[in-house]
């Protein structure tokens, strides 16, 4: 064998070595630095806290809104059937009347999309019409019967509703005994101050669904 390729060999040699030799110290060091799990067998031991890293949730959808009218010893949810059983029965009209109110169509502006839009007023008669059924004079809410309204909001948070409550001057009272119920029980919930002259606002807008939360 000739000398250089003696010298060769023996450098390979001591490269080999030195590299595995790395490698093990590598591997120790990762080994060691692993968080160690501990386990506890005492049911008041300290449980070791460990880093979370909670990603944020955006909802892809609002929740849909029921409307509710707060006056001075009632809540009233809005009946939206009655609208719409108005819109079928005239369809050409721009306006009409329900048991609760008026309500009126509103020019919208042409939007560049294929998803139908709309806006709607409705306006709250002070007295609801004399012609109403015995379930429709039920559904107004009484002071003492907010239990029975907490009840059919928890209901309709399982199917993604919440509420909007409008209220009037002259229930403010109402609300204010109301308001700290919905906090506790964990309610979503938004509500305005309403003028009585103020109408109700309903409308479908492309935003609300390419937006995150437009509403909510």
């Amino acid at each position: 064998m000739e000398p250089h390729a003696a010298t060769d060999s023996a450098f390979l040699d001591i490269a080999t070595n030195l590299l595995a030799v790395i490698l093990i110290v590598t591997l120790f060091a990762l080994i060691g630095g692993r968080p160690q799990s501990s386990q506890a067998t005492h049911p008041l031991a300290p449980v070791p806290s460990e880093p979370r890293f909670d990603e944020p949730r955006r909802e892809l959808f609002p929740p849909f809104s029921r409307f509710y009218f707060v006056r001075a010893d009632h809540v009233l949810p809005w009946d939206q059937d009655a609208v719409l059983d108005e819109l079928a029965a005239h369809p050409q009209a721009r306006s009409g009347h329900t048991w609760q109110g008026r309500y009126q169509w509103q020019p919208e502006p042409l939007v560049t999309r294929d998803i139908d839009s709309f806006r709607l007023q409705f306006f709250l008669d002070p007295v609801p019409h004399t012609e109403q059924t015995p379930e429709q004079r039920g559904r107004a809410l009484a002071r003492q019967d907010l239990a029975l309204l907490l009840d059919e909001l928890r209901q309709a948070k399982q199917q993604h509703s919440a509420a909007v409550f409008l209220v009037w001057p002259d229930g403010m009272n109402l609300f204010a005994a109301l308001y700290p119920k919905l906090r506790e029980h964990g309610l979503r919930f938004r509500w305005f101050a309403q003028d009585p002259d103020q109408p109700l606002l309903i409308g479908r807008d492309p935003a609300q669904f390419t937006h995150y939360v437009s509403y909510w």
